[in-house]
């Protein structure tokens, strides 16, 4: 029993959840169904607003007809109020030089057929001319028309009217009400203006479809490059970011969106073969220095007890090698650091004058054979991180001295340029009397673990990171370095931001 009432009710409801659930509606369908609404909601605002505006201009027409009809009865009440009034009495007719004439005709003759009067003393409420005996006497509005209805005021019906009544006198100072009428139910106008409201709702209906039909049309052949970027989005990996998505060629915004894509897959490709390279190549730097450690490590097992002097060489190498393998790590966690942001810079005023004596002193100290020049036009302030700018002076100069010897001779030029149109900057510009660098290897020379050579030897010393890590130091400082070669030697430019 609890089995049947558990198929009966809950897994119904799972399912039919879950049928609910299962797929969303597409942009498509979206797009044409709030096309639809606005469709829809425009085509109510246009019609309530057509609708208002026919009403007033119908009932602007119908209150001028009933004030001119008023009026024009009243004038002709009071010509003939006038003329019976200089008449014998119970006399319908005068005789004159061209015989015998009537009285002037009934009113209301030359008033249109819709259109009812009465005419009464409003105080005795006697009437003295109507056209509809049904029409009742009515409070007057002072020519200002109103509308007035009445429940079952007929056999067969309601009393909807709109009136005009005044009070006017004649010439002997007689008041009289003139009230004329337009019934509301006979008025073709009326009758409408009263349909087309369920008018307009009547063709909304298929005008809805017709436009969701249309809008879901054109919005589905216009996601159809949109539905092919998914498809081909979904085949591209880090295994191949060679692929591109497809594009239309009209130059719209989906082939814009679609480049932009393509731009980006580009540049995770260059970020993945460059991180793939640098993996690699931080397993051959480690790789070397281990295999060293290892040798030296099994000399000393096997002979280092009995030989002193293999024991001592092979802590010598021992030591050294862990001093490398400690600096390219080193390297690494500052590459990283000012690459992701994480350095905390001391922006401070700096002496560029006194940054650059430090710099060749202690140039000398280490390599007193070394020619060290400082030419700059004037001593330079700058704003910028000290330390930093120091260090990323003494790699270019290590640099320098490492493949242009000992007593290679250096000259630093140091001189203010315009970085932009609304800024400027200080070059720091360092000339060597090295071997120089070949086209080959110039593009390459800011790359980490890159030293001029695929096979990446160790005979010139250093991690092949110190040139990396001034191009970090610069893009955290603001500013940008460039090495170019001449026939006197190397030359690396530094440019920073005053």
């Amino acid at each position: 029993m609890c089995s049947g009432i558990k198929y009966l009710g809950i897994v119904p409801l799972v399912q039919i959840k879950m049928i609910f659930e299962k797929k969303k509606p597409s942009i498509a369908r979206q797009l044409a169904v709030r096309f639809s609404l606005v469709l829809s909601v425009v085509i109510l605002a246009v019609a309530l607003l057509l609708t208002l505006l026919l009403r007033y201009n119908v009932r602007l027409r119908q209150n001028n007809e009933l004030v001119y009809s008023m009026e024009h009865l009243a004038d002709i009440e009071q010509r003939i109020h006038d003329f019976r009034m200089n008449l014998p009495p119970a006399v319908d007719q005068i005789k004159t030089p061209e015989g015998v004439r009537r009285l002037p005709p009934r009113l209301g003759s030359d008033l249109p057929y819709y259109i009812t009067f009465t005419i009464f003393n409003d105080t005795t409420h006697t009437v003295y001319e109507t056209n509809d005996p049904f029409l009742p006497l009515l409070p007057v509005s002072y020519g200002h028309p109103k509308r007035y209805t009445r429940k079952n005021y007929y056999i067969d019906g309601d009393l909807n009217i709109l009136y005009c009544s005044d009070v006017f006198k004649s010439s002997k100072e007689e008041p009289f009400v003139v009230q004329v009428a337009l019934t509301m139910d006979r008025d073709t106008a009326e009758q409408l203006l009263e349909r087309a409201v369920p008018v307009f709702l009547v063709i909304l209906l298929p005008l809805l479809f017709i436009s969701y039909v249309a809008a879901y049309s054109i919005s589905k052949s216009t996601m159809i490059p949109v539905r092919n970027m998914t498809i081909a989005a979904r085949h591209i990996g880090s295994e191949n970011l060679d692929r591109r998505l497809p594009t239309t060629g009209r130059g719209d915004e989906l082939d814009e969106l679609a480049q932009t894509f393509n731009d980006l897959f580009t540049r995770l490709k260059t970020d993945f073969d460059r991180e793939r390279q640098f993996t690699s190549d931080v397993s051959h730097e480690l790789r070397t220095p281990l295999a060293v450690i290892l040798g030296h490590a099994n000399l000393i097992r096997r002979w280092g007890k009995d030989d002193p002097v293999q024991l001592q060489k092979s802590l010598d190498m021992l030591i050294s090698e862990v001093h490398t393998m400690e600096s390219i790590v080193e390297n690494l966690l500052q590459l990283s650091r000012l690459e992701n942001g994480k350095w905390n810079s001391v922006i401070q005023e700096v002496s560029v004058q006194e940054l650059c004596y430090r710099l060749r002193d202690d140039t000398l100290a280490w390599a007193p054979d070394v020619q060290f020049d400082v030419v700059m036009d004037d001593d330079f302030r700058i704003y910028t991180d000290q330390e930093l700018l120091y260090q990323a002076c003494t790699i270019i100069v290590s640099n320098s001295i490492k493949f242009g010897g000992k007593s290679v001779c250096i000259k630093v030029h140091i001189q203010q340029v315009a970085m932009s149109a609304d800024k400027d900057g200080l070059e720091f510009r360092f000339m060597d009397s090295g071997p120089g660098i070949t086209p080959d290897v110039l593009p390459h020379i800011f790359e980490r673990f890159y030293r001029g050579d695929s096979a990446h030897n160790r005979s010139a010393g250093g991690s092949g990171l110190g040139l990396a890590i001034v191009k970090s130091i610069c893009m955290v400082l603001g500013g940008t370095v460039r090495a170019e070669s001449n026939e006197t030697g190397a030359v690396f430019v530094l440019t920073l931001p005053i």
